[in-house]
């Protein structure tokens, strides 16, 4: 036991410690922030603060109400009356404004507006405007009933065992479950790759030899693998504790963010399916190292795994129609797909609690599986330098 947990000490060390890993550890978090800080200073350019003018002939601005105010990163367009459109055509052509309004008479009645500008005002500082027009409109209505129509309709979608529900305030406990699942495939894609590049490495420069003479192939492939899901522990760890910090901070600027709520039960499900696919996805690709010659071709041969643990994304759109649908349930059974697929389904409907202990069953015997897998095939690849391991023999063979 004592040799198994050094395997993987040593594995886990070698490769998390290395500059390309620390690299791509923190730089998914850090494209996220500059992908982030540019959607803002883009929103932020794209307000323009110069003021917007209007000539109210219809009496509705007489003692007008500020606008409301422009939500961060968005600049707050000043509002400026005039009394005759002289004066603002002046202010127009002057740059001092970007657009004027005039508010006919019978405004009330049509609801329509001219505006006239020199070059069309961005959208934001047109709804600015159009918001402080609709204060103006309910300014005599009850603080209620005005801050409602404000706002603007909340539509929640029920589903009809009235088990979830998505709205503009909870949409992003629907993105939730899509994004830990994206992330676990991040993770162990990485991870897996570096399982399975270590493993051919050995094979090629015979260090395999060497270390079976002091430990058996199935402590070696055993540590082998705990150190690889230890390495995407470590990933998904960091990119987590990212997310939810953003998410904290975010609330503060974002109001959809203030429904976010993290459910017991989501994550423990998800846990409990992803856990036992990591190991699995692990195993495999240490069998796949065990079987090529080059790295290369185990990278072509890993391709084949990845398309089926991508495919619950592809058909998100059938998950999002009938979240319960046969294919739906049949792709939660199948070991590449699951993990995915529970992840999607989650997110839109509770899913009956046999089908998760099913799912969990069937991953959990294929980690196990695909570990025996792994352990055969380093025993029968091994001393075979520069040769290739047919799949055929792994299973044909009946002493190893």
């Amino acid at each position: 036991m004592s040799k198994f947990w050094k395997i993987a000490s040593h594995e886990y060390s070698r490769h998390v410690f290395r500059r390309r890993f620390l690299l791509a550890l923190f730089s998914v978090p850090l494209i996220m922030v500059l992908m982030i800080v540019l959607i803002f200073v883009i929103i932020r350019m794209d307000s323009n603060p110069t003021p917007i003018g209007y000539i109210d002939r219809s009496g509705l601005l007489v003692s007008s109400i500020p606008q409301p105010a422009a939500k961060w990163p968005e600049r707050t367009v000043p509002m400026l009356a005039y009394t005759d459109e002289t004066a603002a055509k002046a202010d127009l052509q002057a740059g001092k404004l970007q657009a004027y309004y005039i508010i006919p008479e019978d405004y009330l009645q049509t609801g329509q507006a001219q505006e006239i500008y020199l070059k069309e005002p961005k959208g934001i500082a047109s709804q600015q405007f159009n918001a402080f027009l609709s204060a103006n409109l309910l300014s005599n209505q009850p603080a209620e009933i005005a801050n409602r129509i404000l706002d603007g309709s909340n539509l929640i979608v029920q589903s009809t065992d009235k088990s979830r529900e998505a709205s503009k305030d909870r949409f992003i406990n629907i993105l939730l479950p899509i994004l830990a699942g994206i992330l676990f495939i991040v993770g162990m894609s990485t991870s897996s790759g570096y399982l399975m590049q270590a493993v051919v490495e050995e094979k090629e420069n015979r260090t395999m030899e060497i270390m079976v003479t002091s430990v058996s192939p199935g402590q070696l492939m055993s540590g082998k693998v705990i150190a690889d899901i230890a390495i995407g522990v470590t990933q998904l760890l960091v990119w987590a504790i990212f997310i939810i910090l953003a998410l904290i901070i975010g609330k503060n600027f974002i109001p959809s963010l203030g429904g976010l709520k993290f459910s017991g039960e989501m994550i423990g499900i998800i846990a409990a399916v992803m856990v036992p696919a990591f190991i699995m996805i692990s195993g495999l690709m240490a069998a796949i190292g065990a079987t090529v010659s080059e790295a290369s071709e185990g990278q072509q041969i890993m391709g084949l795994f990845t398309i089926p643990i991508w495919l619950p994304y592809i058909l998100i759109g059938v998950f999002i129609q009938n979240p319960n649908s046969p294919l739906a349930i049949g792709m939660s059974f199948f070991p590449l797909t699951a993990p995915m697929t529970i992840a999607l389904r989650i997110g839109f409907t509770t899913i009956p609690t046999w089908q998760v202990i099913v799912s969990v069953i069937i991953l959990v015997l294929s980690a196990i599986g695909a570990v025996w897998l792994a352990g055969r095939a380093f025993r029968l690849g091994m001393l075979r330098y520069g040769q290739r391991l047919h799949w055929k023999e792994i299973f044909s063979q009946q002493r190893v």
